[in-house]
């Protein structure tokens, strides 16, 4: 029966990619299309290591699962080559960062779940073990590389709005699933859900949430010295909270600066010409990308210090440095039906948080705004959230404070998943 349904899924996948390609390329410059193409066909040349250590395949799909995972990499480094495939371009070039910090990490592209590619990419590498991260279940990646080495499931998840669909082909997903060595999931709901699609008990183990485990490099911004306070974060933002946090920013005075951070880098160019037009006249509004340019070619700043400014922050990798300048974070994806996105960086610095109504990616937030250490709150409130957070320094601190306690009495996943890894390997 699984490979009945193999066959279907791979047909669907290959009468997919005329429609999959050309619109996963306009997400990226032109410059960087040629290197897709090749890593997602598996043509790029043989990844090589300068260290002669067993590699490990770990792959983790976009920014938030690279992080997540960043910690685990750094103690799997000690004794591994680490191959670290990614899908989108966050994700990659937050990989390519953490390479600074772990020299034998690579970085590649996950190639198109198709068998053919599997057996060209397979002899490259030779991985000792493939790790998937969270909800990255490509069924002939898994079924080819189960055949040749343990296959684990870390960080493993199952939200309210994919469980049902996983649900109705548990007749496809419970073999396949059985493949895996083991499922290393983040918290009981989760356990019970995989439990329930048929997968052996003897294979879940909870390990914990891997986003607990933080270790956030501090950065220098003293070119965004000028900024008065306080200073409010809208931290990985979607169409329109872009444009919902400019309104905002212009009926709520006591916002004194405001940092936009979008989630997606192709959305760079759209939201600066927003903040141009909603507010190029009645505050500074200013590109990081600009101000970090040139702070390099040491020009000063500003002749004249705004007393209100909005800045689009243009440039992957820095918002969890970034939260520890603010006063107040605004955390996007959670106005919209999208999901949300992860408030633990601001609570690493201890920045009061704000989320919107759909968190539901992040199911641990229900825990902090019960212990009211996250403020929850509709679009409709936000405005007069703001304001009184804004106006009560005791406030913020006491809400900031209560969520770093929660934060840190959850963390110990990494050690967690490390332990269940080494069981099944030498």
């Amino acid at each position: 029966m699984l490979k009945v349904f193999l066959l279907i899924y791979s047909l669907l996948h290959i009468l997919l990619l005329p429609v999959i390609i050309p619109w996963e390329l306009r997400k990226r410059p032109f410059h960087k299309w040629i290197l897709w193409l090749k890593e997602k066909f598996g043509l790029a040349s043989k990844i090589s290591f300068s260290e002669k250590k067993d590699i490990l395949w770990v792959h983790a799909v976009s920014l938030g699962e690279v992080k997540a995972v960043s910690q685990l990499l750094k103690k799997l480094s000690s004794n591994f080559n680490i191959l670290l495939t990614v899908i989108t371009e966050t994700g990659r070039t937050y990989g390519e960062n953490l390479s600074r910090e772990i020299p034998n990490l690579k970085i590649h592209y996950l190639p198109f779940d198709l068998s053919l590619i599997w057996h060209t990419f397979w002899k490259k590498i030779n991985p000792k073990a493939l790790i998937l991260v969270e909800t990255e279940i490509w069924p002939n990646l898994i079924t080819f590389a189960s055949q040749r080495v343990p296959v684990f499931l870390i960080n493993a998840r199952l939200s309210d709005g994919s469980f049902p669909k996983y649900h109705k082909l548990a007749f496809f997903f419970k073999p396949l699933l059985n493949l895996l060595t083991a499922i290393c999931v983040q918290d009981e709901k989760y356990l019970h859900r995989f439990n329930q699609l048929g997968v052996k008990s003897e294979k879940l183990y909870l390990t914990g949430n891997l986003k607990f485990d933080l270790s956030i490099l501090p950065l220098e911004f003293s070119f965004l010295s000028f900024l008065e306070r306080p200073i409010v974060i809208a931290g990985s933002t979607h169409e329109p909270e872009e444009e919902m946090m400019l309104k905002l920013f212009l009926r709520i005075e006591e916002i004194k600066s405001l940092l936009l951070v979008p989630r997606h880098p192709e959305r760079f160019s759209e939201v600066w010409k927003l903040c141009l037009e909603m507010v190029g006249n009645k505050a500074g509004v200013f590109s990081y990308s600009d101000l970090e340019k040139l702070k390099n070619n040491k020009t000063p700043i500003l002749t004249s210090q705004p007393e209100r400014a909005v800045i689009l922050v243009d440039r992957v990798g820095i918002l969890a440095s970034l939260y520890g300048l603010a006063d107040l974070a605004v955390i996007g994806g959670s106005f919209i039906p999208h999901g949300g996105q992860n408030p633990l960086e601001a609570i690493y610095w201890k920045v009061p948080v704000i989320v919107g109504p759909y968190m539901e990616n992040f199911p641990f937030v229900e825990e902090f705004i019960r212990e009211k250490a996250i403020i929850k709150v509709s679009q409709v409130d936000l405005e007069e959230t703001i304001k009184l957070l804004l106006s009560d320094k005791t406030l913020r601190r006491e809400i900031a404070e209560r969520a770093y306690q929660r934060f840190q009495a959850l963390s110990g996943s990494t050690e967690r998943t490390l332990a269940v890894l080494k069981k099944f390997w030498p």
